[in-house]
């Protein structure tokens, strides 16, 4: 069984960093190690681009800072999934689940592949994401209201997931405090890990 590594917290927490570094770890130990990613808000932004209606409702819903539907996210991943997971690879998870109703998809996915899953939670606080936010420079993260209205709806939404994952017999719930170096955070989560 190939490792699940699933990565959550603020936009801004350092989510893509760290998965970076990790991968860099893990190659470091077994350099014939092959990964397999799923990234939903980088599916998110590219499908944005794209003429069709839904993508023009996902692009307006994006500038206002709200989260585009469940339904959405989970098409995304599970195509992804369905089309090119092959069982032999390390999974690195980015911006899944974002509301707590995709935790039991994602859980009957972990059932049917046989998963357990690492979370890795990079906890951070509002005024952290913020200023992550802004200095990041994407264009759907300029606008004062867009960033609160990120913030909120971790809250709201994402929250409640991270809540629901840490009950699951699938998941084995890392939480690391994310307002530290680059290199603290990932000297973390390699030790919580056991990578080190």
């Amino acid at each position: 069984m190939h490792p699940v590594y699933l990565f959550i917290g603020q936009s801004g927490a350092g989510k893509g960093t760290q998965i970076a570094l990790l991968q860099e770890a893990l190659l470091k130990k077994d350099p014939t190690t092959k990964f397999f990613a799923i990234e939903t808000g980088d599916k998110f932004r590219e499908f944005a681009t794209s003429t069709t209606y839904t993508a023009h409702l996902t692009r307006e819903l994006m500038e206002h800072g709200k989260l585009p539907p469940a339904f959405l996210g989970v098409h995304m991943w599970a195509h992804e999934l369905m089309e090119s997971y092959d069982g032999s690879t390390t999974i690195f998870v980015d911006g899944t689940p974002r509301v707590a109703e995709e935790v039991p998809l994602l859980l009957s996915a972990a059932q049917l592949y046989n998963w357990v899953i690492d979370v890795i939670y990079l906890q951070t606080s509002d005024e952290w994401a913020y200023a992550r936010i802004k200095d990041r420079g994407r264009t759907d993260d300029q606008h004062e209201h867009a960033i609160m209205s990120r913030i909120e709806w971790f809250h709201t939404s994402v929250e409640p997931a991270i809540e629901l994952l840490k009950t699951s017999s699938l998941v084995r719930f890392h939480g690391i405090h994310g307002e530290q170096t680059i290199e603290h955070v990932h000297n973390d989560v390699c030790q919580e890990l056991g990578i080190l």
